[in-house]
């Protein structure tokens, strides 16, 4: 690609906190030859960003590797793993943020999903992080910090680099077939990378944490035939809410955070075009296999009921799944809901084009959870 290619004309962007820092130098460089190195002139800045920072995680993924490598290999996951799966901005983090108030949980760390391949060998700088970080997320207000639940999907994105996440970096070239979310579209090579990164975090998570794993993270709805396959054992928890609300969030998450990772302006029209065709694939993904899932591992709930009931449809959710303990966790859960009785949501307006666009495109999980176009 000449370099005419390269610089697009394009609007000035915004600065703030880049959301795949954690690949290796090597790994960022063969992504980039996957999408021709085709990044915009305005965007360098953030490339030369993530290259420092791949630089950091080579050295430091080799001193881990060197250091923990056989205590990572002989680590086990040794209780079932619980699921939290839903489309972005469907409450699957405020659920997240009530469930880890359960001390017999562990979860994954905004650290270590940031940077999976040290996580360990560098847990002790959370303090670094937590100094560099911005303490709420630009999306939504929600506090944020180095030890704070995070999607493990940052780390599958930075170490398999195979992942939806990868159209954060390229919103218009879309690192084809690496950023397929159907993973029935993977190589068989790409399937047994992806699945050797996920277990080698996991028991990452093991050696860190006591209790057992709870996951957060959206592609994760539209994987759960190959999840059901690798854990068999595993539980599920699917929230939805209201699509007029998801896609109003969703798009705020993509214009007003996601866009600082970008290494390419994309069109906001491309934008919307992605989130609603991803909506729409997820579920079809979803559906298709959710009778996978084995009778007594698998809780459903909407966003607006946990929100207004959270206490019972917790207690629910336990006892659908067999779950030991809520009298104990209802104490800490309470103190916390009572700390966040103030906090405000976004409101988001949506112009009557938009709404018809939604209910014509989304409509059919405006009737499958019930929802009023």
């Amino acid at each position: 690609m000449s370099m005419s290619a390269l610089v697009r004309k394009s609007p000035s962007i915004k600065k703030g906190p880049q959301a795949l820092q954690g690949m290796k130098v090597g790994a960022l460089l063969k992504v980039l030859a996957r999408n021709d190195f085709a990044v915009d002139v305005q965007c360098l800045g953030r490339l030369a960003h993530l290259l420092v920072l791949g630089v950091f995680n080579s050295v430091f993924g080799a001193a881990e590797t060197l250091f923990n490598g056989r205590k990572i290999r002989c680590s086990h996951i040794d209780h079932p793993i619980l699921f939290i799966i839903g489309h972005w901005r469907s409450g699957t983090t405020h659920l997240e943020n009530l469930l880890t108030l359960d001390s017999r949980f562990s979860y994954a760390t905004a650290y270590q999903t940031m940077f999976p391949h040290h996580c360990l060998y560098t847990q002790n700088a959370h303090f670094v992080f937590d100094r560099i970080a911005p303490k709420k997320r630009p999306m939504d207000n929600v506090s944020f910090a180095a030890k704070a639940p995070h999607e493990d999907e940052f780390a599958l994105a930075a170490s398999a680099t195979i992942s939806p996440y990868m159209r954060f970096l390229f919103p218009v070239t879309g690192d084809p077939g690496y950023s397929e979310i159907d993973m029935s579209k993977w190589s068989p090579e790409m399937r047994e990378t992806w699945k050797d990164c996920f277990l080698e975090f996991l028991r990452k998570l093991t050696l860190s944490q006591d209790g057992r794993i709870l996951l957060k993270s959206p592609p994760h709805l539209g994987r759960v035939a190959a999840l059901v396959d690798m854990f068999p054992d595993a539980q599920f928890v699917h929230i939805v809410r209201n699509p007029y609300a998801v896609f109003s969030s969703t798009r705020k998450l993509w214009l007003n955070t996601l866009a600082f990772s970008h290494l390419q302006i994309p069109d906001p029209e491309q934008i919307e075009e992605l989130i609603f065709t991803w909506y729409i694939k997820l579920f079809e993904l979803f559906e298709r296999d959710r009778a996978l899932i084995p009778d007594g591992a698998f809780f459903e709930l909407k966003f607006e009921e946990l929100e207004a009931q959270p206490v019972a449809t917790l207690r629910r959710l336990y006892e659908a799944l067999s779950i030991p303990g809520f009298d104990d966790f209802e104490p800490s859960l309470k103190a916390y809901l009572d700390s966040i009785k103030n906090y405000q949501k976004n409101v988001h307006e949506l112009d009557p084009a938009t709404k018809a666009k939604i209910a014509r495109r989304w409509g059919f999980n405006f009737q499958r959870y019930g929802y009023e176009i």
